[in-house]
């Protein structure tokens, strides 16, 4: 038997308070084609990813004493794949016949939901058949979910892509990211955007550790669960929307924010009826991957945060947008998510009952309602057994209560949204609709005059984790 590891700062603070069992974050990836059997999945998972140390670990929770003592990884010699690739129908989960939308994004809402168990490596596989397409087309999807400290949403990218056959090197969408944030710098610089919206270590200092704004839920509303919904946009939209800005366009988080912060105004009515709003703001949180290109495809979790306020009060959806460019110019070229990770790396220098702390106040719903994440799959194009990729569905868990998590996915020109919340039931699909009806307002300002000189607009991307 090996001796068991100390967590990293980062995935000891994903470990949460330790109060009750995490639910799993994960992703899945959908597929047109026959669906593998599931000897033949086994046999593919553990070709490609059995050398993987990362999926050979269990987490051990501190039996007593849970704010003095941190949590371990233990190394098993012994590893089963079949006890991790599962069929979800064998498993008695849902029928034998294909899943429709609906009743496959109430599957991953119950994946979400359901506490990680101790004793195994804590992330599963599963094979999910999917509702024949109108044309007779089969379809399938795998579901990848793990413990949110084993691995960030990057690792579920790199493992999965390792599983499947064709694609591009992160290394190159890694490089073609970079540049990209280095003409936006550059850009931002020449506009005056970091000049005028600026945070210095002490503010952001203060920003991080100041509480704002919680979600303006109805106070006689029921329970919050944990719901989720997952939304198609159109292609075209989403392009044009990115156009809203002049120059190089919107990127994928800037569109996110903006968006958000639109369906939140939406939902949620005007601003200024809010409870506390004119001295608090709702802050927004989001996503950063701190990998380095040395570190590529390094697996766990090497993400940080950066955290915005937004601007809710702003009425124009244009003028939002334009409000979350400088607001990350600032906070992202000002290094925010250095500053979070050094925070964390502080804490836990202090000891495990600093990081609970911290990992408390960090899930309280006047910290952090808002969490928002834009991933990029790797270029493709990518299949599983001759089964072509369809698209990419993020699951992301919605920790503390009073919560929503917005992840906006670009594969391959394919847009996806999906919502987790732990809020009252039917919060998730609400926002959802609203953000959809905020992308559409900032395609109509992006959209040319049909009577004006063609251009060709370009659409670069920002990855996170």
């Amino acid at each position: 038997m090996k001796i068991s590891t100390a967590l990293a700062p980062v995935e000891e603070f994903l470990c949460g308070t330790g109060a009750l069992p995490e639910p799993p974050s994960g992703m899945a990836v959908l597929f047109t084609g026959p669906p593998p059997s599931l000897d033949d999945l086994c046999e593919r998972v553990a070709e490609r990813w059995s050398g993987i140390p990362l999926l050979h670990r269990t987490l051990l929770r501190p039996a007593r004493h849970l704010w003095l003592r941190r949590h371990r990884w233990l190394p098993l010699d012994d590893f089963d794949v079949r006890t991790h690739v599962l069929d979800v129908h064998a498993e008695g989960q849902c029928g034998d016949g294909g899943l429709d939308d609906r009743a496959f994004a109430d599957l991953l809402g119950r994946l979400v939901t359901q506490p990680v168990p101790g004793g195994l490596p804590p992330w599963w596989l599963r094979l999910v058949r999917l509702e024949p397409r109108p044309d007779g087309d089969e379809r399938f999807a795998l579901v990848l979910s793990a413990h949110h400290a084993l691995m960030d949403g990057r690792s579920f990218e790199t493992l999965l892509s390792k599983l499947l056959d064709g694609g591009s090197s992160h290394g190159d969408k890694l490089s073609a990211a970079r540049a990209t944030a280095a003409r936006r710098l550059q850009a931002a610089r020449s506009e005056g955007q970091l000049a005028d919206h600026r945070i210095s270590g002490t503010d952001r200092l203060l920003l991080l550790l100041s509480s704002g704004q919680a979600l303006p839920l109805p106070s006689e509303a029921p329970c919050p669960t944990r719901d989720l919904t997952w939304v198609d946009l159109d292609t075209d939209t989403v392009r044009a929307a990115r156009r809203a800005l002049p120059g190089l366009g919107a990127t994928l988080n800037e569109l996110l924010l903006a968006a958000s912060t639109g369906a939140l105004r939406a939902v949620h009515g005007d601003p200024d009826a809010w409870p506390g709003i004119r001295h608090r703001p709702l802050y927004g949180v989001l996503s950063v991957d701190l990998r380095t290109p040395q570190e590529d495809e390094t697996l766990g979790n090497i993400v940080s945060v950066v955290r915005v306020p937004l601007p809710l009060t702003v009425e124009s959806p244009g003028e939002r947008l334009a409000a979350c460019r400088a607001l990350l110019a600032a906070s992202v070229f000002g290094n925010g998510a250095e500053t979070i990770a050094r925070v964390i790396g502080a804490a836990s220098r202090l000891g495990p009952w600093a990081l609970r702390r911290l990992s408390k106040r960090a899930n309280s719903p006047s910290w952090n309602p808002v969490l928002c994440t834009a991933l990029r799959w790797p270029r493709g194009p990518w299949s599983l057994s001759g089964a072509p990729l369809e698209r990419v569905i993020p699951l992301a868990p919605a920790e503390g209560r009073g919560s929503v998590n917005l992840v906006l996915t670009d594969c391959a020109g394919v847009f996806t949204l999906c919502v987790v919340s732990h809020t009252p039931a039917g919060y998730a699909q609400a926002l959802a609709d609203a953000f959809v009806r905020e992308l559409t307002s900032l395609a109509r300002i992006g959209r040319p005059d049909p009577s004006a000189p063609a251009q060709v607009a370009s659409t670069p991307s920002q990855h996170t984790g």
